[in-house]
């Protein structure tokens, strides 16, 4: 066994276990990382490793996906109306713009656009017990019906889709998914209890039908007669499958830190780390490319110059 590779993915699977569920980006992280490590097969590895995370939330939640399916079977429906436009964004994504999945550059930007929503949405909007508490009395004090929060009771399927959408425009790396999905719900007024269990409900079957399938895209490829076949027929497999049991460990562990620090309503602290690591990821990736980055400027003044130009002959003739 390679240990040098051993260790890296042991790296990966600790940052995807923890990243996955604080709104910091998973795949961003493991994009930036992949990259530096050089690993084989990252693609395959980061969707391992979201299996990994998806059995911690499996896991943790299991009550509530119980309680689902026996007594409130209306959230269901709700999570497959927010799949459909997860899933419909998705494939316009890799279809259309696959390279936006594997741009350095586009993580950098997105990891910004994380951390402005965690600073304005999360901390402007998310509202502990407490303050829902002090809200209503106030409401009431002033004569005005207090706005309703809704749970899974009340969740309307504009609320699921609208969230649905969050969650697609997540597949660029960069964009957390948790952290998309929990600042929708808390826009539409979810307490912030509900917007974490729907997030990582609605995250289930999205990441468990992409994981299953670039499993199987990895079982043809290889060729083996089965799954003992294609693991020692690519032994690198065995690696990953290493790595994503400790996704699955340390996402299990990860969750009761995020449902901590969602009822103090201090999710807004990880856009610093954001604004870091995309600061970085921009420079790393403009300092590969320095060599072109004058005739860029060059193009965006001719581009900016012919378009003055353009208004400017408008407004003349009229």
């Amino acid at each position: 066994m390679d240990l040098l590779l051993a260790f890296r993915v042991m790296i990966l699977a600790i940052i995807q276990g923890v990243a996955e569920f604080l709104p910091i980006s998973s795949s961003g992280h493991l994009l930036v990382l992949g990259r530096l490590f050089q690993l084989p097969d990252v693609f395959l590895l980061t969707i391992l490793l979201h299996l990994g995370t998806l059995m911690s939330v499996i896991v943790f939640f299991y009550r509530d996906i119980c309680d689902v399916f026996a007594y409130n079977r209306r959230v269901i429906w709700l999570v497959i109306v927010g799949s459909i436009p997860t899933v419909a964004i998705a494939f316009s994504v890799m279809k259309y713009f696959p390279h936006l999945e594997s741009s350095r550059a586009v993580t950098g930007v997105c990891f910004l656009v994380t951390g402005f929503l965690l600073l304005t949405l999360m901390r402007n909007h998310s509202r502990t017990e407490t303050e829902e508490y002090y809200e209503k009395i106030a409401y009431e004090e002033e004569g005005y019906e207090p706005p309703v929060t809704k749970t899974s009771e009340n969740t309307s399927t504009w609320d699921a889709f609208i969230i649905g959408i969050a969650q697609g425009i997540a597949v660029l790396p960069g964009l957390s998914r948790s952290g998309s999905t929990i600042s929708a719900g808390v826009m539409r007024r979810f307490n912030n209890e509900w917007s974490a269990k729907f997030s990582f409900l609605l995250s289930i079957p999205v990441i468990a039908g992409g994981a299953a399938l670039e499993i199987y895209k990895e079982y043809k490829e290889v060729g083996a007669d089965d799954l003992m076949g294609m693991f020692k027929m690519n032994p690198t497999l065995l690696v990953y499958i290493a790595g994503m049991l400790i996704s699955f460990l340390v996402g299990w562990i990860s969750l009761f830190y995020l449902m901590q620090m969602l009822k103090a309503g201090k999710l807004y602290r990880f856009a610093y780390w954001l604004f870091i690591i995309g600061i970085v990821t921009l420079l790393w990736t403009a300092s590969d490319h320095r060599e072109e980055i004058p005739g860029l400027i060059e193009n965006g003044r001719l581009w900016i110059q012919h378009a003055v130009e353009q208004v400017s002959a408008y407004f003349n003739k009229s």
